[in-house]
């Protein structure tokens, strides 16, 4: 901070961006009630679902880019737009486990682009479409359905942003025929097949799974260790989460589904957890299932053009 003033000196010296003091200073105004409605949204605003993603997902990187929106005179339609497509951008590389080191760089060279060949919500589409190389490319639906399917999702993104992925996919269960109840209080993550497993949940065929130790000392091809493994891997993949209130997760994190389902269905109201009410079983392959499901609604929340 105690360089601020030297560089912001050296900047306004150099361009000078503003004919006047008066103007000069009308612009930090104009622009420090446009950093608050990033820093403190207000519930209507068009920007405030991207607000609170950024803030999750810890991107304060895309706030230059944001800054310049604003000052653009951009119609509440546009912004809603423009935040569908900056989040659906870094949300997929979240997802894939891409690097957002990067993001810097990206989202000033965007706002150059702007600059020069205009403000729009095609030119900002057209422009990370246009983006290349796996420090900046937008993933596919392919690329995108491959990780939501097969990555570790909670060792990459961690409780907040499942959270936050999974209230999204939670409104694509609501209809018209439902009240709309919000969501107050802190939401955990909540494993299905729980990651301490091998007590109470037997494998496919009935056998019990294997421990680690176990897991390194089986015979090459052993039926026992691949079905374990198999399992490991779907454990932590989108198919097999959901959220829950601290309270119900502790309650029944490592129990068997006969006892997990119902106690899921009568304590909980949100639509993403309602739709368990048919499934008699939990195993391999309903986390599949699920995870196409979630999977198709992910791709219509966060689109790549």
């Amino acid at each position: 901070i105690k360089h601020l003033f030297v560089e912001y000196k050296a900047w306004i010296e150099r361009h000078q961006p503003y004919p006047s003091v008066k103007e000069e200073l009308q612009a930090i105004a104009r622009q420090g009630a446009h950093f608050r409605r990033l820093t403190q949204p207000a519930n209507d605003d068009p920007l405030a679902p991207l607000a609170s993603f950024l803030d999750t997902f810890d991107t304060s990187t895309a706030y230059p880019l944001l800054l310049h929106l604003l000052d653009s005179n951009l119609t509440g339609d546009q912004l809603r737009q423009i935040a569908i497509t900056l989040e659906s951008y870094v949300l997929r590389r979240a997802v894939c486990n891409q690097t957002p080191k990067n993001y810097n760089r990206i989202f000033l060279t965007l706002t150059r682009a702007l600059r020069r060949d205009g403000t729009t919500p095609d030119n900002i589409t057209s422009h990370l479409a246009g983006l290349t190389g796996e420090s900046s490319v937008w993933p596919n639906d392919q690329e995108f359905a491959t990780a939501w399917k097969t990555q570790h999702a909670y060792r990459i993104l961690q409780n907040p942003k499942i959270v936050h992925i999974l209230r999204r996919l939670n409104q694509t269960y609501q209809t018209n025929m439902q009240e709309i109840i919000p969501i107050e209080g802190t939401l955990t993550v909540e494993h299905l097949l729980p990651q301490s497993w091998i007590d109470h949940w037997p494998l496919p065929d009935g056998a019990k799974g294997m421990e680690w130790r176990e897991l390194t000392d089986a015979a090459t091809g052993d039926p026992r260790a691949a079905a374990t493994q198999a399992r490991n891997q779907a454990l932590q993949t989108f198919g097999n989460l959901t959220i829950l209130t601290q309270q119900l997760n502790a309650s029944i994190s490592n129990s068997p589904w006969n006892n997990k389902r119902p106690a899921i269905l009568n304590a909980s109201l949100l639509a993403i957890n309602l739709q368990l009410h048919q499934t008699g079983h939990w195993d391999e392959t309903t986390i599949s299932k699920r995870a196409d499901d979630l999977c198709k609604r992910a791709i219509t929340i966060w689109p790549k053009p």
